[in-house]
């Protein structure tokens, strides 16, 4: 297993010393101000949110798209390294491959799962209904799995399978926290697409992505390499 954010330490550190500098104390209403900070943060994760947006729509990118919105929602947004836009560029051309993959193989998966689903329940028998609700049961467990699974692949470099199997591992030792991601995502889409005006969908996804990165960064910690003092671990702030 390899952590991406190893590679080219020098060149990373040259690139992003202005991120590592320690800002003087800002004034609130001043240029380097808290609220002109703010806002500033605001913007990215609303510029993130639009590449986000524009990354979905051939759908089979969907999963790289978020892998590319997690690191850089982490590595700009909280650690304050680099650009938004550049490191999400970048996020996207290496894990390209790698998210369509996944996301390809997560849509099949389900896909399957849901017409069995529909088979079982045109039985109109106890063991379809039974059968119904295992199928939904496995619908779930997919789901709790792909929330970590996008991250792992955002900061991890190993085989698709052992994605799967730390991404499921993960979402059962932090169940609380994968019930939460769960139920927030579901009840913000339901929020969008019922009763908040469409124009939510530009700035909310990027929102929750930045709450639950405080979430997922607690299980990422405890699969991660610690730095050994020669890179710049922004990752460990």
């Amino acid at each position: 297993m390899r952590d991406k954010t190893n590679r080219d330490p020098k060149r990373e550190m040259k690139r992003e010393t202005d991120g590592n500098e320690k800002k003087p104390e800002r004034k609130i209403l001043g240029s380097e101000g808290e609220l002109i900070y703010v806002m500033t943060k605001i913007g990215q994760v609303i510029i993130l949110n639009l590449l986000w947006l524009v990354s979905c729509i051939p759908i089979i990118t969907i999963g790289t798209a978020t892998t590319s919105l997690y690191y850089a929602m982490m590595k700009n947004i909280r650690r304050n390294r680099s650009y938004p836009t550049t490191e999400y560029i970048a996020s996207f051309k290496r894990t390209f491959l790698s998210g369509s993959i996944l996301t390809a193989a997560l849509a099949v998966w389900l896909f399957v799962l849901y017409h069995l689903r529909l088979i079982a329940l045109d039985q109109g028998t106890g063991t379809g209904a039974f059968l119904s609700r295992i199928y939904i049961t496995v619908m779930v467990v997919t789901a709790g799995i792909a929330v970590y699974l996008f991250p792992v692949l955002s900061r991890f470099t190993m085989k698709l399978s052992s994605m799967v199997k730390l991404a499921f591992v993960m979402a059962v030792r932090y169940i609380g926290f994968t019930i939460l991601i769960l139920a927030g995502t579901g009840v913000l889409a339901w929020l969008i697409f019922r009763y908040l005006p469409m124009a939510t969908i530009l700035f909310l996804p990027g929102m929750w992505c930045y709450v639950c990165t405080f979430m997922i960064e607690r299980a990422l910690r405890k699969y991660m390499p610690k730095p050994d003092g020669n890179e710049d671990a922004w990752y460990y702030e």
